[in-house]
């Protein structure tokens, strides 16, 4: 989940887009901002990672945290 104009946003998707351009997962960006419900939901929590409808992270994320929970999704340690 993300919005225009932020910053921390930004700083995800450049992380996002790294571990996508090593085939680890593919990535779709949604903006809150166009969908009251996601608004109502994560208002100022953005972004948010999701994987199959889990939250894996919100705010910030670094390459190797995002890399180590998609290894532990790719190996089922995920719950």
């Amino acid at each position: 989940m993300t919005r225009r104009d932020c910053c921390l946003c930004d700083d995800a998707k450049a992380v996002v887009v790294a571990a996508v351009e090593q085939g680890l997962c593919t990535w779709e960006a949604v903006n809150v901002d166009t969908d009251k419900a996601l608004l109502v939901r994560y208002g100022m929590d953005v972004p948010v990672l999701v994987c199959e409808d889990k939250v894996l992270f919100k705010h910030r994320v670094t390459e190797t945290e995002l890399q180590d929970a998609l290894l532990q999704i790719q190996n089922g340690e995920m719950a």
